[in-house]
């Protein structure tokens, strides 16, 4: 960056500026007065102090992109802000920025309890959303300490997690849509149910640094039926994080699982928030399980004998919903009540592996005494989420030094044991000096391209997460006296941002001119043609062997392929990632275009791709890396096959709570590239809820690493998210790190059959009433393929539980009593693995040559499956239909074969595209022959979106070399 950049043209004069923003938003939602802007200078930690230019309080998305607009006209920077209760120092405006308030944009827009999802202005108080729909039996799930105060806008910011998490997901995993004004003033729509990147999943936990959303989509989720709460206090702080290990690994999934050290304890007796913790004891753990009242005392009694047998003086279970809040207010408080061990107080805030927390605490504390402070601990103990807290006193001269050598000292500690520098509270300014000790230059690069896409003029929260060169002068306008000052990276080792060795690459003596390339040199004619084909064909196999460049005309992957390739592509297979980087490299320097492939299951989805010389598969990259039970993490290559990667995780009693369309040869690669879900995306969520961390190689070779090793994790920006989805246009995922769930104790599915009219009703209620992991609709030619005795004319309705066996025997009785209260037929499967594993090959058959998706919300989707079921008998358009459908998700899926004339095929998907587009879903084409990708487009509309999905391509991927035309012709 220079002092050209926009962020450092001349600004207007000061009046000026004020008087154009009150025209805009009024005289009274603008302060300008120093005296006014003093408590906007900082957020909740005060070691960062930034006095902003002006504080604007726009009331609307509208007068917000005004807002912004101007400012990109002058050149002027800007910080979002919520309530300000944030803890790294990212809501401040540097530069003389200015501040954009949304705490007037609190209003609760409209509520839909029948698809059980809000939308509301961000500004609004996260507590007062769950308030307004408690009658409903519905809330908010997202709940961090400060949720009576804080945002959903800042939450969105800083992808907060809070108490509950653990079970449920940090708030990525509750945001469902969100409207964003880009530093241009542009509004965008982003939606991670609709095709394209997942820019939403990216959007969460930017901490403001790429626009500012304004209204937000929010998932509600039923109220806990049965909630136990556990008190288990220990003698040693040791046995009581082993005890955290050893719930986990017994195969329990607490709602939260939160710790208390001596020293929070007497502080919080000591305060307004005490609830009878024991004094002499040196650590509390606090346990809640919820869930149906069937089974959960066996597992609150399974998780006291643990806690008793690692050491756990006492288990107290709180005896009603008064004393359950009074352990929780003590747990929530203790941040405020810390203030009565020193005047000052530096809140930390680091992810370690579970598994590491005895020897990371202890470090802590040897740490602590090292520099002569006091610490004391309050954290997420089943994530691993750290809350050091250093008590330390300005007035003594060489406190502060001591503060910041402290906290180096626990985030490198931190650091090596496989964990990340923050869980919740974010990077802001705080921890930018942080970023390289897990992430290297290249991977902060590639976070630098994806910010430039969402705005290319850097006036959006500049200097905050990514450290810039000292050079630069927005590194110097942010220079501050950083209790983080910059660190230097540790040495390379498990947990960092090393990436992964790259092998010698040697180029070829006689390198074609750049712009030139095998096929562009010789257009592919002749002799000369096929003489280039050779040279470049022996430059692959001296990479990686000559058995491992084939043409893909000799493979199996030709018969993958609907669209037109070039017989003359090859299929190169390496086996490492070191070995595909330089593969990748090679390509790029003759121009050739990539396509990653796992298995080549979906290798020919999207539109038809416009050069293919290169299919760049993973299926030798299959190796089970890592698997730490007691984490609930593993990470493997990505052509590891998905029933492989379930097979080795069962033994340990885990698995990976997935179900995409498989016929069991699915890589873990293409699970993600693809990002698709199953039947028990309603019970668990989709894949892009457990990738916490890849490795991926980019259009020029280098390797990339995003996210890490730990199940909470905000540090830097989710490219996870951006890569879940992408279907290689960003590039090859070499490897993957996921977060686990403990195998249910038991499972069971309902089969019931009827008329399709008999059956939407009840499986909507059972979806709604009841806490079933699965409830799919099958067409009656599916559900026969399946092996389901159903009449033809006839669907079939299947609907799955799984948890404890209690629970799951009590919750198949009350769905049995109401299906039969209707006089639906139905039988009950105690061995249904079979069943759901058929259910996902259904849409990977071969004789299925077209295949679409839908996705709309489930109050619309009994009207939508009646359209789907009118087309079975129009076998002029779909030969063959077979459908199933997601009466709890809104997902429905149709397999077919091209009728004879496939113009049929084509009005009738786009009557249909229109029809999910006015209930504001989508219809996506997975499978079709090039005839009928050439009349319509495979994705639809991109939307508001649409430039900005372009933008993130061109960066990543400025020659278009990976799939080019998958997206956008």
């Amino acid at each position: 960056m220079t002092d050209q950049s926009p962020l450092f043209k001349q600004h207007y004069p000061v009046d000026q500026l004020i008087d154009e923003l009150r025209e805009i938003v009024g005289d009274e939602s603008v302060l300008s007065e120093r005296d006014e802007l003093l408590v906007y200078e900082c957020d909740g930690l005060p070691q960062h102090k930034h006095l902003p230019r002006a504080v604007v309080f726009p009331n609307s998305t509208e007068e917000t992109a005004e807002v912004l607009e101007l400012l990109a006209d002058e050149g002027v920077s800007f910080a979002p802000r919520g309530a300000g209760t944030g803890l790294s120092g990212g809501a401040l405006a540097i530069d003389r920025g200015v501040v954009i308030e949304l705490a007037r944009m609190r209003k609760i827009l409209s509520i839909d309890p029948e698809n059980r999802i809000a939308r509301v202005q961000t500004g609004l108080v996260n507590a007062q959303l769950s308030r307004a729909v408690a009658h409903l039996g519905l809330y908010y799930v997202p709940d961090p300490s400060s949720q009576p105060s804080c945002t959903i806008g800042g939450n969105i910011a800083e992808n907060a997690g809070g108490i509950h998490c653990l079970k449920y997901g940090t708030t990525t995993d509750h945001i469902l849509a969100a409207r964003v004004v880009l530093a241009d003033g542009s509004i965008v729509d982003l939606d991670h149910d609709k095709c394209g990147y997942d820019l939403l999943g990216t959007f969460v936990g930017s901490e403001g640094t790429f626009g500012i959303a304004t209204e937000a989509t929010v998932k509600l989720s039923p109220i806990p039926p049965a909630v136990r709460t556990l008190l288990a206090d220990f003698l040693d702080v040791g046995d009581a994080s082993r005890a955290v290990s050893a719930i986990i690994a017994a195969g329990l999934l607490p709602a939260a699982l939160e710790m208390m050290d001596n020293a929070i304890i007497r502080a919080v007796e000591a305060s307004v928030f005490t609830a009878g913790l024991p004094l002499d004891a040196q650590a509390v753990l606090l346990v809640e399980l919820d869930g149906v009242e069937a089974g959960i005392d066996d597992d609150a009694e399974k998780a006291a004998a643990i806690l008793r047998e690692h050491g756990a003086r006492s288990v107290h279970s709180a005896t009603d919903e008064k004393e359950r809040k009074k352990l929780w207010a003590a747990r929530k408080g203790a941040f405020g009540a810390v203030g009565r061990l020193s005047p000052d107080i530096m809140i930390q805030d680091a992810v370690v592996p579970r598994s590491r927390l005895p020897e990371v605490l202890a470090e802590t504390y040897r740490i602590s005494a090292q520099y002569h402070l006091q610490l004391a601990n309050v954290f997420h103990a089943g994530d691993g989420n750290l809350h050091p807290l250093i008590c330390f006193d300005l007035r003594r001269g060489d406190d502060l030094e001591n503060v910041r050598q402290a906290g180096r000292a626990i985030m490198e500690a931190c650091v090596r044991a496989g964990g990340s520098i923050t869980g919740e509270h974010g990077v802001g300014l705080d921890k930018s000096g942080y970023l390289p000790l897990i992430f290297s230059d290249d991977d902060m690069d590639a976070m630098l391209r994806v910010r430039a896409a969402f705005d290319p003029s850097g006036l959006c929260n500049p200097g905050k997460i990514i450290p810039l060169p000292r050079g630069c002068g927005e590194a110097r306008a942010v220079a501050t006296a950083s209790v983080s000052e910059s660190v230097s990276p540790l040495p390379l080792g498990e947990g960092q941002g090393e990436g992964l060795a790259r092998r010698n690459f040697v180029p070829h003596p006689n390198p074609l001119p750049k712009g030139e390339g095998a096929l562009r040199a010789t257009n592919g004619g002749g002799v000369a043609g096929r003489i280039e084909e050779a040279r470049v064909a022996n430059e692959f196999k001296r990479l990686i062997g000559g058995g491992n460049v084939t043409k893909l005309s000799e493979t199996s992957f030709a018969d993958a392929y609907q669209s037109k390739i070039s017989e003359r592509a090859l299929v190169v297979s390496p086996a490492t990632a070191g070995e595909a980087a330089d593969v990748v490299t090679l390509a790029a320097r003759e121009r050739f275009a990539v396509i990653p492939a796992g298995a080549a299951n979906f290798i020919d989805a999207g539109n038809i791709l416009r050069r293919s010389n290169l299919i760049l598969t993973t299926r030798r990259m299959t190796k089970m890396i890592r698997h730490e039970p007691a984490d609930l993490v593993a990470t493997a290559e990505a052509g590891l096959t998905l029933s492989e990667f379930q097979n080795h995780l069962k033994e340990k009693g885990q698995w990976l709570p997935i179900d995409p369309p498989d016929d069991g040869t699915a890589t873990l690669g293409g699970v993600v590239a693809t990002g698709l879900s199953g039947p028990q995306l309603m019970g668990y969520g989709a894949p892009r809820s457990f990738v916490i961390g890849l490795r991926a190689i980019l259009a020029d070779g280098r390797i990339i690493k995003a996210g890490g090793s730990v199940v909470k994790n905000v540090a830097g920006y989710d490219l996870c998210k951006l890569f879940t989805g992408s279907y290689g246009t960003l590039g090859l995922i070499t490897e993957v790190t996921f977060k686990l769930r403990p195998l249910s104790a038991e499972t069971r599915t309902i089969v019931a059959s009827g008329p399709l009219t008999s059956l939407v009703k009840p499986g909507r209620t059972i979806a709604r009433e009841s806490f079933p992991v699965a409830v799919e609709l099958l067409s009656g030619s599916l559900a026969k393929q399946l092996g389901i005795s159903v009449d033809v004319s006839e669907c079939a309705l299947l609907i799955r539980f799984a948890g404890s066996s209690r629970a799951v025997v009590t919750e198949t009785a009350s769905a049995l009593k109401k299906l039969r209260e209707q006089n639906i037929h139905c039988v009950t499967h105690d061995e249904d693995d079979e069943l759901w594993r058929g259910v996902s090959k259904t849409a990977t058959r071969d004789v299925n040559d077209l295949t679409w998706r839908v996705l709309i919300r489930p109050g619309d989707l009994r009207s939508f499956v009646e359209d789907v079921v009118s087309l079975e008998e129009d076998e002029a358009a779909h030969v063959e239909l077979q459908w199933q459908a997601g009466l709890g998700d809104g997902r429905l899926r149709a397999m077919a074969r091209v009728p004879v004339y496939h113009r049929e095929a084509v009005r009738a998907l786009e009557r249909l595209r229109e029809r999910a587009e006015n209930l504001s879903g989508g219809l996506v084409i997975e499978r079709a022959p090039a005839e009928i990708k050439n009349e319509i487009d495979s994705w639809g509309s991109f939307g508001s979106a649409t430039d900005l999905t372009k933008r993130v391509k061109q960066q990543l991927d400025p020659e278009n070399m990976l799939s080019p035309g998958r997206f956008f012709p």
